[in-house]
């Protein structure tokens, strides 16, 4: 059972994006969060800081050196010279199912080494941010989700995944290290076969453990899926369409890992030819929506919102009714292709979730349905103001 609500209760910015500082109180009793205010206002930036209290890149997948606030001045901008950014850092105070725990990450020293804390104790493992928050979001890049580039489908399985098992960020980056190690010895003519088969071995024994994670979560909110929060929202058959996945759903463990390794070995010449390898780097997944048996790409924009939002849904309540624990929320414009039955029940279900959701939009009055039920901030050029909204 789920012991306390989970969610933040301060969130303190220095040198983040926009914000030079920002020091956020919040209700404790973990009410919604609601950003409004006009495009470029510095709202997405908010949810952004929030991501990066989780392991990962936060939802833009920027890169560190990136994030770090720059100086607007006009002098600078004219002067030929090199701007470096400022070192940045998130600090938050945490309610969990655990009690009060604070996190704080950012940078060292602008560049893309990233320092992590959790009640003032240095951490080494990003894993060990998934033991006390996880992070699931939407946002209007994934509006399209099923139309466009299978990377970022993958990254948007891979979060799913993380918010079950924090460890699977570890899985991603040794596969990822080895496979780039790999990639360059082939690609530079360097068949060393001891070493190629040393990072081979490293990639077949992490490949094979991320699409078994892959598959588990999506068997796992299959069940959930089956069993929709609202018939407002359309049921999302998901299919892995991954070889590595698929030949794990068809034969053994050992087999697959077998066939991997093969593969692998069978494709070097391939590979340095400039040619692809299969592997967990490009696994796919497609969606079907269930009631009109149609391919999710082939449906209209707001019909593709309504599933990204039952996938989520659906991963939320499979983690209330396993881990009695509920990853936080962070909605992007989530109004946006949502006419207004189904944007109101939305509110319902997110409101009666034992996490804080945050969400983000333009428009104030697309969310007066949640009239206090929310906490709501109107954000203007990086300054937020609490708002009363009847």
């Amino acid at each position: 059972m789920i012991r306390l609500k989970t969610g933040i209760t301060d969130l303190r910015l220095t040198n983040f994006r926009s914000y030079s500082f920002l020091d956020l109180k919040l209700d404790e009793s973990l009410l919604p969060v609601i950003l409004t205010g006009s495009n470029g206002a510095g709202k997405t930036n908010i949810l952004e800081a929030v991501s990066f209290l989780t392991a990962g890149k936060g939802l833009r997948g920027a890169r560190l050196s990136d994030v770090g606030r720059r100086s607007n001045s006009a002098a600078l901008l004219n002067a030929d010279i090199i701007q470096l950014p400022e070192r940045w850092s998130v600090v938050a105070q945490i309610q969990n199912q655990d009690g009060t725990v604070r996190i704080g990450t950012g940078t060292v020293d602008g560049s893309e080494r990233r320092q992590i804390r959790i009640d003032g104790k240095n951490i080494t493992k990003q894993s060990e941010l998934g033991r006390v928050l996880r992070c699931l979001w939407l946002t209007p890049a994934q509006d399209r989700l099923f139309c466009g580039d299978p990377q970022a489908r993958r990254r948007f399985l891979d979060r799913l995944v993380q918010a079950f098992d924090a460890t699977h960020a570890n899985r991603l980056s040794d596969y990822n290290a080895a496979f780039k190690q790999w990639s360059c010895l082939l690609r530079e003519g360097r068949f060393d076969d001891r070493w190629l088969s040393a990072l081979e071995e490293q990639m077949v024994a992490c490949g094979v453990a991320i699409a078994a994670s892959r598959i588990d979560v999506v068997n796992r909110i299959g069940h959930y899926l089956s069993q929709p929060f609202s018939e407002a929202f359309p049921t999302p058959d998901v299919v892995l369409t991954g070889v590595v996945e698929q030949n794990l759903i068809a034969k053994t463990a050992l087999q697959a890992e077998e066939e991997f390794a093969v593969s692998l070995r069978r494709s070097r010449k391939i590979y340095a030819d400039g040619g692809s390898v299969a592997g967990p780097h490009i696994a796919d997944f497609k969606v079907i929506h269930a009631q009109k048996g149609m391919d999710a790409a082939l449906c209209s924009t707001g019909e593709q919102k309504a599933l990204l939002l039952s996938i989520i849904l659906a991963e939320m309540k499979t983690q209330m009714q396993e881990q009695g624990l509920c990853p936080l929320l962070l909605l992007d414009e989530v109004t946006a292709h949502l006419d207004v039955n189904r944007r109101n029940i939305l509110f319902d279900i997110l409101s009666a979730l034992p996490v804080q959701v945050w969400m983000t939009g333009t428009d104030v009055m697309n969310f007066a349905y949640l009239a206090n039920r929310a906490q709501f901030f109107d954000v203007q050029d990086s300054n937020l103001s609490l708002q009363n909204v009847a």
